[in-house]
């Protein structure tokens, strides 16, 4: 018996570097313009400095509601987040 996929019915991880690494340098400048450490950032939101820097280094495919939250703690509108170029 052959078993195979049925197409879209899976998941799949989608990751793109270029817009990680651009999420993460604008997390980054806006942090820094608030003389934030990455460990106030991450208290804010619930979680670590850590974790906050390695979404600065564009290496974690981060939630929607993670963006929402770090959106919050840098009193800024979400959109805000996204402005930046994407090569």
């Amino acid at each position: 018996m052959v078993f195979m996929k049925p197409p879209l019915l899976y998941v799949q991880n989608v990751v793109d570097k270029n817009f990680l690494n651009a999420l993460g340098n604008r997390v980054r400048e806006l942090r820094l313009a608030r003389n934030m450490t990455q460990e106030d950032l991450g208290f804010l939101v619930g979680n670590s400095g850590k974790q906050i820097g390695r979404i600065e280094r564009g290496e974690n495919n981060v939630s929607t509601c993670m963006i929402y939250q770090i959106s919050k703690a840098l009193e800024i509108p979400l959109n805000e987040l996204f402005h930046f170029p994407i090569e």
